[in-house]
């Protein structure tokens, strides 16, 4: 998926956002309020921290839908919630099945190469962030998190299933200790 404004930069890539191959269904609630807080966020630190002059890292970003919601238990963490899959959510638009995702999610790893020595060369470098969230009419129910990369792909991941790896190109994306929180 391609989020409009993330694009702001340039009209034609923001009219991308709005192709059918390049859309998927979210309520209002889902795709403002902390959805939309969050896209600044990435804005920011594409910007201000992976394509820093200091850094000049580039920023893979990946945006996608799941079947599956996210539920929280008792201990506030969220959990795969299995009990309705997105093939139930469906509207006619003129005479059209559109299938409504159960959740939305972005995953996004800044790589970089750091140091200059000679004798021990350039150091390749990694942090990563991700959040998913319900894509519902209700607020209440959006459960949108903030999490790392290796846990977004549990929630991807159906029972059963191979696991899902989103940044295959470079394992450092995964790991949880190059995990940042965007401010």
């Amino acid at each position: 998926m391609n989020p409009s404004a993330i694009n702001s930069f340039d009209k034609s890539f923001m009219k991308a956002t709005y192709t059918l191959t390049n859309a998927a269904p979210q309520y209002v609630a889902s795709n403002s309020g902390p959805w939309q807080i969050f896209e600044t966020k990435i804005r920011s630190y594409a910007k201000n921290t992976c394509g820093s002059r200091a850094r000049g890292g580039t920023l893979y970003l990946l945006t996608g839908t799941s079947d599956y919601g996210i539920d929280t238990n008792l201990r506030r963490k969220p959990v795969q919630d299995p009990t309705k899959k997105v093939s139930d959510a469906a509207v006619f638009l003129d005479g059209i099945k559109l299938v409504i995702p159960r959740a939305v999610w972005t995953a996004g790893c800044c790589v970089w190469n750091e140091g200059s020595s000679q004798v021990l060369g350039m150091v390749r470098r990694a942090e990563s962030f991700a959040v998913i969230s319900n894509n519902a009419k209700d607020r209440k129910l959006l459960n949108q998190t903030e999490m790392s990369v290796s846990e977004v792909e549990g929630h991807l991941t159906a029972p059963g299933s191979p696991s899902v790896n989103l940044f295959p190109g470079d394992e450092n994306c995964r790991f949880p200790n190059n995990n940042v929180v965007l401010t």
